[in-house]
């Protein structure tokens, strides 16, 4: 928010430090408050996603892309939608076909869940998507869009996450983007998503699991078996990848192939069935993964999905660490732990007692891998 009262007494303590020769600059943390992307089930947004390469500093606190309410009125100038109006340098408003992971989905429900790190009282939900032949490759502007559904939040305090269904349309194919309008019942601001999509047809998908803009191999022999279709994740754990694929008329049998730099693919095995689970992974790494329709006529190969492990979770209290304070000073590399998980420090900052601060991205990231050091 940029409203004096969401720093109050936090500016105020900024002064007395600052008469005293000890200033240490509060982080902005305190106006983070939401971002699409709360369950595992959730589609997830632009800006929370690490399957998206160079979105700039937004990486580290997706929750905090804040504008004044009232679009598409008011809000956002066209151009600048994603990036709340510019935000963070204005990285997540370049658009192109390819720029962005996409949210694999076929028409018909699914599941927005917002990751609240302040729940604020809300006054309304609102989600547009982009219009059936809108173009990717310009900038995202307001008549790009059409309402796609709503939600009432009464005034009241929301749910942690809070969740909606939404409905993609039957007619939408392809690239489109959905637009999050979080509005802010009791101050003049909302928050604001983009969330890319894919909208493919055929049997259930993971909706978290991008799908990399990767044509099958090319050219096609018409001989060959069909594209494996809807690649997509059944489970995933800190060292499995379970994955599940559509049948592709004319295959004899599957060939799974993964890679960790989207280029080199190699095989892991082979199946003639429909799903293949990929075991003895590293956790919490990101691998790309393609399936391979052969027959003795050919091979044709399905579209590439990008998985990434679960972090290994943490099985205790760790010896030499700190349990995190909300009102302590740390400085950037600090560690700590908070509920058993470990947790370093980003930036260094002084705590004014706001519990919910170890969950910005901008002060702490989570971490299975304590480093030297400790925090003070």
């Amino acid at each position: 928010m940029t409203s004096f009262s969401r720093f109050g007494s936090a500016a105020l303590g900024v002064v007395a430090l600052a008469a005293a020769g000890l200033f240490i600059a509060p982080a902005p943390p305190a106006s983070a408050h939401g971002y699409v992307g709360g369950t595992s089930s959730s589609l997830i947004a632009r800006a929370a996603w690490s399957a998206n390469a160079d979105r700039g500093a937004v990486q580290y606190e997706p929750q905090s892309l804040e504008a004044p309410k009232g679009f598409p009125a008011a809000g956002p100038v066209d151009g600048k939608l994603a990036s709340a109006g510019g935000l963070f340098g204005g990285d997540l408003d370049e658009q192109s076909a390819t720029r962005w992971a996409k949210n694999l989905v076929q028409p018909g429900p699914v599941q927005v869940a917002w990751s609240l790190t302040a729940a604020h009282r809300t006054a309304e939900w609102r989600y547009f998507i982009t219009k059936q032949g809108w173009d990717p490759n310009d900038p995202l502007e307001r008549d790009d869009l059409e309402l796609l559904t709503s939600f009432d939040g009464g005034g009241g305090i929301p749910t942690v996450p809070t969740v909606h269904t939404l409905n993609i349309p039957a007619d939408h194919t392809g690239y489109h983007v959905i637009y999050a309008v979080w509005d802010i019942a009791d101050t003049q601001n909302a928050f604001y998503n983009t969330i890319d999509i894919d909208v493919r047809g055929g049997g259930a998908v993971d909706p978290v699991d991008p799908v990399d803009p990767v044509d099958p191999v090319d050219p096609v022999d018409p001989s060959a078996p069909a594209a494996p279709g809807g690649l997509h994740t059944m489970d995933r754990t800190a060292t499995t990848v379970d994955l599940m694929w559509s049948a592709a008329a004319g295959a004899d049998e599957y060939r799974i192939e993964r890679s960790l730099d989207g280029v080199s693919f190699t095989a892991v095995g082979t199946t003639a069935s429909t799903s293949f689970l990929d075991s003895g992974l590293t956790a919490a790494t990101t691998y790309r993964y393609r399936v391979v329709a052969v027959s003795d006529a050919g091979e044709t190969a399905s579209s590439v999905l990008t998985a990434t492990t679960d972090a290994e979770e943490p099985t205790g209290p760790v010896d030499g660490i700190p349990e995190w304070s909300a009102t302590a000073a740390y400085t950037r590399g600090d560690l700590v732990q908070h509920l058993g998980v470990v947790y370093r420090a980003v930036q260094s900052h002084r705590g004014w007692g706001d519990e919910t601060w170890i969950t910005a991205l901008s002060l702490w990231e989570p971490t299975t891998a304590p480093a030297a050091g400790h925090a003070h």
